[in-house]
């Protein structure tokens, strides 16, 4: 047979075409389907072997649409359609292509589809033309370009009882236009579907939250409908009546909705569905992947495993732009991923945390993050956790220490061995193994050195709101200023360096007259410069180890580029900044502000309870920025000057065309290349444009799935604010308090490193987020304001230190502010008034 009915049609028979198994896959889960039947690709085939058609041949969508139908075909597709005539008035003929409507080739409007088919004549002079419209010269073009083999594709037909549709549209489980998971888009106008698909009218246009069912409208003019006549289909005006209002009621727009959760749940990824309604009921014509959406089918099971999937967003997964502000590169990812996973998972273990483990997943290049909750005995948990903590309190910096002594440092030692050494294929191979197995070692360590300091952070901070009877605790943390870490010790180290400067007349001179971009080439040139620069390569050998992109491979490390720390210097020069004198002062006010706490504390007891945990507290401080130094951005910039090698060998065996392109290939891809090496440059261009688009992308969704808000207020301890804040208003912007007191000073935007030089003395950084290669710029800052990050962020802390007013948190800072606004930065209240006229 070469036609089969909708309900004789197997999901595995490939004969059918994609479209026809999405309706069949439909069909089976009761959803509203109209009836019908297939027409198989087997018939095609048949067809151009009866009528002697050459594939190669330059006429032959000519010979296919006026060739001679097979009796023993034409007999069987025409009892078909009588059969499904007895149930519809008419039909629609559309086209279902082995390769059309599947994941990554949705074909969309390169095939004909035929509406409003009565007669026996009719429908099968549509059948032939469905069938020539697959020979198009558009269709060829578009096959090739989606990487399918044109001559490997076929056409089946799609026959269905019409629809006479008074209200039809197309419905985006996810929205295609912002990227949010959260929301679907509805399209709708009057009658058949097709003034839609095919451009004709403007829709009215509904976002419907997929969780509240909450319903934004946009109204179209909706200028025509397509109406099905005694023969075929007329376009008409529609009235000014039907132009004013809405076409859709709100119980029809949530029925939609939930049809289209049930439809995006079956298929598992993200779908657009035709729908039209009839006498008050909705049927569903078709359904294919969002392909603009879905990349899945390009994956690799490794790559599909470090990626946030449909399922995936069924569960709590927040943006982590705390310590993750941008797309991170493929390499990347895949390094830092697993660690994370199976780092958080050994040291929470072993801490007896309340958690099993932290995940990490890749979404468009940004990352997000789930926690994995323990599953046992939790009051038990609990008292181990709290018995070995504890413990362990009293010790935090010196374990630290010893860690980085005896795990990190031999590590570093052997892996810049390996990069200053001979390199083949082979032995790149069994480094790289190395180098991903030791990034599960670190984060194993990392974690097993700052969730005891964050533990210790939360009990000192119960203490302190116990004692002082405030709703918060936060304020403890001023008390926890003025202890060197390796963050303000380079930061020292550089104002030194601009003091040597500024002690040389000549050295002066050339800072204060030269621009940014010329003065590493006039200090190289000068002799009275060569003291000097030495000095500064002995400062980059020891504190240059750091990415001026943090947490990724692709930024160039200040070792590689000294201009990075001679450009801050010559802010210093320029700006007269002396560390060692400002850090005098924040070491004498907080001591002055520890001692008068403990003068407002009547209670002997408590105050020497306090005392015991704020003194390890302030002992432990140093942690957050000293783990950054040696692990987060030490073990990134060891790992990025290993891998340059890396990808220089591989330039070398032609597989990409410079050695920074390895940064574009994923793990597994990068040791299937060690093995055997091909070109991968157009794969390299192709994701270089693609990490480009997701550095650009807006509108993330901030989280996945549906919180519990005890959830959601521990995940805004550490990123803050996870929502922008209802309390905003034209001129004033929510955030959390950070560093207290109120600063006025015109803003700075700041995006990345290259923008530093922008800030001026007592201007307002604006930025998402810092990171410890920001702090330099705390001097200069009269104020800080951000979009992420927490009480214990960088950015709180680091403020803190600076003595300066910090708002972070804010989720909207740097779309809501302009270079040159006014602003009054309140960090006590956590408040940013704009102040401009």
């Amino acid at each position: 047979m070469y036609s089969l009915s909708f309900q004789k049609v197997d999901e595995a028979n490939e004969k059918v075409g994609a479209k026809a198994l999405n309706l069949i896959k439909m069909k089976r889960k009761n959803l509203p389907i109209p009836d019908g039947f297939i027409i198989q690709t087997e018939a095609l085939k048949r067809y151009i072997e009866w009528n002697e058609i050459d594939r190669q041949t330059d006429n032959i969508h000519e010979r296919i649409l006026h060739g001679e139908i097979p009796i023993e075909i034409e007999s069987d597709l025409v009892e078909a359609f009588r059969n499904l005539k007895c149930s519809y008035t008419s039909v629609a003929v559309r086209s279902s292509s082995s390769a059309e409507d599947l994941e990554g080739a949705s074909f969309a409007g390169q095939y004909e589809t035929y509406l409003n088919v009565k007669s026996t004549e009719d429908f099968l002079s549509k059948v032939k033309a469905c069938w020539a419209s697959f020979f198009t010269e558009r269709v060829e073009q578009y096959t090739q370009n989606m990487y399918a083999d044109f001559d490997e594709v076929s056409m089946a037909v799609v026959v269905q009882g019409l629809i006479e549709s008074e209200t039809s549209g197309v419905i985006f489980s996810q929205n295609p236009v912002t990227h949010n998971t959260k929301e679907m888009m509805i399209n709708a106008s009057y009658g058949l579907g097709e003034a839609i698909v095919s451009g004709l009218v403007t829709p009215d246009v509904y976002l419907v939250n997929k969780q509240t069912f909450e319903i934004e409208k946009e109204k179209g003019l909706k200028e025509v409908k397509i109406i099905p006549l005694v023969e075929g289909v007329e376009e008409i005006e529609t009235t000014e009546d039907e132009q004013q209002k809405f076409c859709l009621t709100d119980e029809k727009i949530i029925e939609l909705a939930e049809i289209t959760k049930e439809v995006e749940a079956l298929y598992q990824h993200p779908v657009d569905i035709e729908f039209g309604i009839q006498d008050n009921q909705v049927y569903l014509l078709q359904a294919r992947a969002i392909t603009t959406l879905t990349e899945a089918k390009e994956l690799t099971p490794f790559q599909k495993d470090i990626s946030l999937n449909f399922e995936d967003m069924e569960e709590f997964w927040i943006l982590n732009d705390t310590s993750f502000s941008h797309a991170v590169s493929p390499l990347y990812a895949s390094f830092i991923i697993p660690a994370f996973s199976e780092g958080t998972a050994a040291s929470f273990k072993k801490l007896k945390f309340m958690f099993n483990r932290l995940n990490l997943k890749v979404y468009k290049g940004h990352i997000y993050t789930r926690t994995e909750p323990f599953k046992g005995d939790s009051d038990k948990r609990s008292q181990e956790h709290k018995e070995l903590m504890e413990s362990i309190y009293p010790v935090l910096t010196k374990r630290m220490n010893q860690i980085i002594k005896e795990q990190f440092l031999p590590y570093y030692d052997k892996l810049d061995s390996f990069t200053g050494g001979n390199l083949n294929l082979q032995r790149g191979k069994e480094i790289l193994q190395s180098l991903t197995d030791f990034y599960e070692t670190a984060y194993d360590l990392h974690f097993d050195i700052v969730m005891p300091q964050m533990s210790l952070n939360t009990k000192v901070e119960e203490y302190y709101k116990n004692l002082t009877n405030k709703k918060s605790g936060h304020d403890v943390y001023e008390l926890l200023t003025g202890k060197m870490n390796k963050s303000l010790e380079t930061d020292q180290q550089l104002s030194r360096l601009a003091l040597t400067v500024e002690g040389n007349a000549e050295l002066t001179k050339i800072f204060q007259e030269e621009c940014t971009e010329t003065l590493l080439k006039k200090l190289e040139e000068n002799k009275a410069a060569k003291d000097f620069m030495a000095e500064v390569d002995t400062f980059l050998k020891q504190y240059g180890y750091r990415s001026v992109v943090s947490h990724d491979f692709v930024g160039e490390t200040w070792l590689e580029n000294p201009l990075h720390a001679l450009s801050i210097i010559q802010g210093y020069v320029n700006d007269g900044y002396n560390f060692d004198e400002n850090f005098k002062q924040t070491v004498k006010k907080r001591e002055q502000n520890y001692n008068e706490f403990l003068e407002q504390i009547a209670d002997s007891k408590h105050k020497e309870e306090f005392k015991k945990y704020y003194q390890w507290a302030l002992d432990a401080s140093v942690i957050r920025d000293d783990h950054h130094f040696y692990i987060d951005a030490m073990l990134d910039a060891k790992a990025r000057l290993f891998l340059l090698k890396l990808g220089n060998l591989l330039v070398h065996h032609h597989v990409f065309l410079v050695e920074e392109d390895i940064f574009f290939l994923y793990l597994d891809e990068l040791e299937s290349l060690l093995e055997n090496p091909v070109d991968m440059t157009q794969l390299i261009e192709k994701r270089k444009e693609e990490h480009v688009e997701h550095e650009q992308t807006s509108n993330l969704p901030r989280y996945f799935g549906v919180p519990e808000a005890a959830q959601l207020k521990e995940a805004e301890k550490y990123m803050g604010a996870i929502e922008e804040n209802d309390a905003n208003s034209e001129h004033s912007i929510k955030g959390l308090a950070s560093s207290s007191g109120t600063y006025t000073g015109k803003v700075k935007v700041i995006s990345n490193t290259k923008e530093f030089s922008k800030l001026e003395k007592g201007d307002v950084l604006v930025c998402k987020t810092t990171t410890p290669l920001w702090t330099t710029l705390f001097q200069t800052a009269g104020a800080v304001i951000t979009d992420a990050g927490g009480i214990l962020s960088h950015s709180a802390i680091i403020a803190r230190e600076y003595e300066i007013p910090a708002v972070v948190g804010t989720k909207i800072s740097t779309d809501k502010l302009k270079d040159g606004d006014m602003v009054m930065v309140d960090g006590t209240n956590g408040i940013v008034t704009l102040l401009n006229e």
